[in-house]
């Protein structure tokens, strides 16, 4: 798929989204369309990418997840989220951080009642 492409999906979800007015779509909704938008940082619209592949470095998926580096280092570590490593750094695959994602929303549901 084209990275030009993914990314006018991605605004189409969020748009669809925000006239659902249901707080938890569009929470989940922007969550994913930031990390993949985050992901594809860089990568010019006409190059190909595959949407499985995408993947973040640490401090792309801190930014993600409102965390700081470190904290995503040390939840890597403890094996919450898979992570391969390149050189002195993570690499994380977008798809991996959807769990942690869909928590966080549901923690902040479950407060707001």
């Amino acid at each position: 798929m084209k990275a030009g492409v993914l990314r006018r999906q991605l605004a189409a979800a969020v748009e669809a989204a925000l006239r659902t007015r249901e707080a938890e779509a569009i929470a989940v909704t922007a969550d994913r369309a930031k990390a993949m938008g985050v992901a594809m940082s860089g990568v010019a619209d006409d190059a190909e990418i595959e949407v499985a592949g995408l993947e973040l470095s640490t401090r792309m998926a801190a930014t993600v997840l409102g965390f700081h580096p470190e904290h995503v280092r040390r939840l890597i570590r403890a094996g919450r989220i898979p992570a391969r490593r390149i050189g002195g750094d993570y690499r994380i695959r977008v798809d991996d951080l959807w769990p942690i994602l869909q928590a966080r929303s549901g923690m902040s549901r479950a407060r707001a009642t």
